[in-house]
């Protein structure tokens, strides 16, 4: 058994290295280096840090302009033009221009001087990209609610003879102050690059496999394959796993010993993980492709494995906006389980013993993919083998009547 497992292996080195087949050993390495190197140099935070916003001020009071020039302030807006007629909305958000509009009616001056009611300003908020104003808006709230308390906590104040700070607790008793937990600063690399180099390295590994059963098809090299144990099939897919967990393993912890990616855990406890993602999505692959004929057939169906596991596995969707069945269906896809352990061992730094509960679901889930390989290769094999015992008996009998007739 060893012995055949060990020259499965070394076949597939051989196919590797041929120039016959899909070069992994080199893909592998250069996809996960441009996807690094491309998402970092273009991608230098994952949140609009200077959200272009134009505004519409109609009112054109001094007021009005000091309310601007302090929100032109905050690190998360740019006041980029400044209008005091109207204009039509969709003219100033046409082409990416900017990510909202900010407009300020006529007596607003006035009516922050009377405070006898709230007067409203108007925000209109471009959603065609439903990321680009969370952060945006958020932040304009609060930055006009501290200006429209210090404008009115001060004269409150002088009014009743105390303090600013006793005046700002009757108006605001209770306040909220969050903190950002494991990616703080939004870097990129936390967050989108660190999802696109599991993304695209899967995908070159996921194309690899795929073709896999097909090119033993076609090398007839599959009834020797049917012949053999399941787990000699499975251990043809060990050395695509080692290089993909090598791949992975090597800009991802470039990037932490640079500095560009925060890493909580213990990245040796997690390495087991990619390695299991990657025998994984081959198993995976070889189910999905069990009746392809050629390499090209097997291929093309990359899309039923890395994609929705990518999608749907919390790598820039958050899993709350999924209904509960979807969250369960994940499950099926190898890269669901990898973002999942990327998020608490990178992000959250969990111990090692609190995710053994995870690793012990994710050795059952490979299992039943292994059970599912063994009922496919084992009906295989019984086909095969009743094929060829027909065959014979058919040459049998047509030996026979050429007997008689002689």
């Amino acid at each position: 058994m060893i012995k055949k497992i060990t020259d499965a292996i070394l076949e597939e080195v051989d196919a590797m290295m041929s120039g016959h087949f899909i070069p992994y050993h080199l893909a592998a390495f250069m996809m996960a280096i441009l996807t690094t190197l491309f998402f970092s140099v273009t991608m230098t935070h994952s949140a609009v840090f200077e959200g272009k916003i134009a505004v519409i001020d109609l009112d054109a009071s001094n007021y009005s302009t000091s309310l601007i020039q302090q929100l032109n302030t905050s690190a998360y807006i740019e006041i980029t033009e400044v209008y005091h007629t109207p204009l039509p909305v969709m003219k100033l958000l046409a082409h990416d221009r900017n990510i909202g509009v900010i407009y300020i009616p006529k007596g607003l001056e006035q009516a922050v001087m009377r405070a006898e009611k709230t007067f409203n300003l108007g925000y209109f908020a471009d959603y065609s990209n439903m990321a680009q104003n969370g952060q945006a808006i958020a932040n304009l709230k609060s930055v006009i609610s501290e200006i429209g308390a210090q404008s009115t906590g001060t004269r409150i104040a002088l009014k009743m003879e105390t303090s600013q700070e006793k005046t700002q607790a009757l108006m605001q008793p209770i306040s909220i102050i969050d903190r950002d937990l494991y990616n703080p600063t939004l870097s990129s690399t936390i967050s989108i690059c660190s999802a696109f180099i599991y993304f695209f390295s899967s995908i070159i590994f996921g194309i690899t496999v795929l073709m896999i059963i097909g090119r033993l098809k076609v090398t007839n090299r599959w009834n020797s394959v049917l012949n053999e144990s399941v787990i000699v099939l499975i251990a043809r897919l060990v050395p695509y796993a080692l290089i993909y967990t090598t791949a992975i393993t090597l800009v991802t912890s470039a990037i932490v010993v640079f500095g560009q990616l925060r890493f909580a855990g213990n990245y040796f406890l997690h390495i087991p993980s990619i390695f299991m993602t990657a025998l994984g999505l081959g198993m995976l692959a070889f189910i999905i492709t069990w009746n392809t004929t050629n390499p090209s057939e097997g291929g093309s169906r990359m899309i039923l494995i890395i994609p929705p596991g990518f999608i749907l596995g919390g790598a820039l969707l958050a899993a709350a906006v999924l209904p509960d069945w979807v969250n369960t269906f994940k499950y099926i896809f190898p890269l669901t389980w990898m973002f999942e352990f990327w998020r608490d061992n990178a992000y959250r730094g969990v111990e090692f013993t609190t995710m053994l509960g995870t690793y012990g679901k994710y050795i059952l889930y490979l299992t039943v993919l292994s059970g599912i390989l063994y009922v496919l290769h084992y009906q295989s094999k019984k086909k095969i083998q009743k094929e060829a015992y027909e065959c014979k008996n058919i040459h049998q009998e047509g030996d026979k009547l050429s007997q008689n007739r002689i």
